[in-house]
């Protein structure tokens, strides 16, 4: 940015804080909390604890009647708005995590922030919920005792311990956020992409913070982009995207790498149009305005999870539309088109667990075969020899070690590895604390997929004195790399760099220690093969 650039952004920001000023001293006179002018209106925040709060801000037009699977539209005037609560979940069924919902009009952000007014503006972190991309939202609950009436990812705790600016989005999802109908692509000549829908509120969630966060004491050239699951593949898939370019400046991939799990574009058209068949919509003279007049339950029960759903259709997420996601990000990745930016990526040591928690187990070596071969076909015996499973406890644990490696582990290690082959500068961690609580270890859950999430925020009483310390780390390693591009924190282990090379790796414990890589055989092997999962 060139010098006559940066002094009418200081402006701006300068410009910002003095509005804000103005509006919480008139605020004040009234008696009410701060209020801060936003895009469409002002919003009237409430002191949380030594921050201020602002809740359920809308970013966007509600995307419903013919907006339905279009890009999100400006948001519309909304006069003055009292930001105290959260606002609805988007559609989805129920699930772990997430609520229950109906209601399309959900595009909604959350600011978390020390002050209006600081002396220097602070960094900006905007956080993206994970979920499949199919559940979940901003206010989703600790779904796990004895904290289940604690909000996972208040940010307060973020925002005060470290002085920065906290910003969580709410996004499109299934088949309201990933429903790529080739017929959308011809509904606007200026935007003509399907899918992704998701994708796309994200982004003009970050042109929100871009344009308004200096009100709130963020600076909007120092906005960092972090996610867990579904939200660190989506981190991932802005790093790759061209819509997405110059909105953020760090970004962080806790547990799934955008490698592998994209489809193209003709194959999302095929679930598409699954779904629009199961929702009975295949063969009107319109698909898309049948599909616009129909409930949102209908669309749920057709959509992933749903009682309708038909198994092609079942998994809707990220697509190759040649916009948002203009090719594989392997490729961008390897040809280096992709957002050249500091970069945490990161998996924890049992990502596969949570997911087959209830499950029948299987007992013998014989149905851990079977289950290679069900699940990886040709690849099964080369993954026998990988995991043997002997060198577990029993073959449900080598299955569970197998299925977490493939989806979360090695995908976050494959997109490491392409980044930092390009001399990008890239971080790696390990999470391995085995959270002492009783429900885990009553399911055998070990450093579980998500288990760093509270550690991250905050958001709940660590359970001893390791798991305090251990938080506080954390977030202090978070929030200097959203302030300087680069993880430390105060009395702990340097954080090496990660290279296609050496790959060292931080291990996030109740004492933290140095890895010269993480599974580095198990995931060579699956990024040689995920070309052809």
């Amino acid at each position: 940015m060139n010098h006559a650039m940066r002094s009418s952004r200081r402006a701006a920001l300068c410009l910002g804080t003095t509005l804000a000023v103005a509006m919480q001293a008139a605020a004040a006179v009234a008696g009410g909390g701060p209020v801060v002018a936003v895009s469409g209106g002002t919003v009237e925040g409430h002191t949380a604890g030594n921050v201020v709060e602002f809740l359920g801000i809308p970013f966007a037009a509600p995307p419903v009647g013919p907006l339905r699977f279009r890009p999100p539209a400006p948001v519309p005037d909304f006069g003055h708005l009292n930001a105290s609560s959260y606002s609805s979940a988007c559609p989805q069924v129920d699930g772990i995590i997430g609520t229950p919902s109906e209601n399309e009009d959900c595009l909604y952000l959350n600011v978390w922030t020390p002050t209006l007014t600081p002396e220097e503006p602070r960094p900006v972190m905007v956080w993206i919920h994970g979920g499949g991309n199919v559940s979940g939202s901003t206010g989703d609950f600790v779904p796990f005792p004895p904290y289940e009436s604690e909000r996972l990812y208040d940010a307060s705790a973020l925002a005060d311990a470290h002085d920065t600016v906290v910003v969580s989005i709410n996004y499109r999802l299934g088949v309201f956020g990933f429903f790529a109908h080739a017929d959308l692509a011809g509904e606007d000549p200026s935007f003509p992409y399907a899918g992704n829908q998701g994708l796309l509120d994200q982004v003009a969630a970050l042109v929100w913070v871009r344009d308004n966060i200096a009100s709130f004491g963020g600076d909007p050239d120092n906005v960092t982009i972090f996610g867990e699951s579904a939200g660190s593949w989506d981190v991932c898939a802005h790093m790759i995207s061209p819509l997405s370019a110059g909105l953020f400046h760090r970004a962080i991939s806790q547990s799934g790498g955008c490698s592998v799990g994209v489809a193209s574009a003709e194959d999302a058209d095929i679930s598409a149009n699954a779904i629009a068949a199961a929702a009975g919509c295949d063969g009107a003279p319109d698909e898309l305005a049948c599909l616009r007049a129909l409930p949102v339950a209908d669309l749920l029960a057709a959509g992933p999870a749903g009682e309708a759903s038909p198994s092609i259709g079942a998994n809707l997420g990220i697509s190759i539309d040649g916009g948002m996601v203009p090719d594989h990000p392997r490729d961008l990745f390897d040809a280096g088109l992709f957002a050249r930016v500091p970069y945490i990526l990161g998996a924890n040591s049992d990502e596969g667990t949570l997911f087959f928690v209830g499950s029948e187990p299987i007992e013998t070596d014989e149905e851990y075969q079977a289950e290679l071969l069900t699940r990886f076909a040709d690849y099964a015996d080369e993954i026998a020899l990988l995991y043997p499973s002997d060198d577990f406890a029993s073959p449900q644990d080598a299955l569970i070690r197998v299925v977490g490696d493939a989806s979360l582990v090695c995908s976050t290690y494959d997109v490491a590895k392409r980044v930092a082959a390009h001399k990008n500068r890239t971080y790696f961690y390990n999470f391995a604390r085995v959270i002492p609580l009783p429900f885990v270890s009553l399911l055998d859950l070990g450093a579980f997929h998500g288990a760093e999430i509270a550690y991250v925020f905050g958001s709940v009483p660590p359970p001893t004195s390791y798991d305090q310390t251990l938080g506080r780390q954390i977030q202090e390693y978070w929030s200097r790399f959203a302030e300087k591009g680069k993880p430390k924190a105060t009395k702990a282990l340097g954080w090496p760099k990660f290279n296609a090379r050496s790959q060292k790796v931080l291990r996030l414990n109740a004492q933290l220690n140095k890895l010269d890589g993480f599974r580095r055989a198990q995931c060579e092997f699956w990024s040689s093969v995920y070309d052809n999962l």
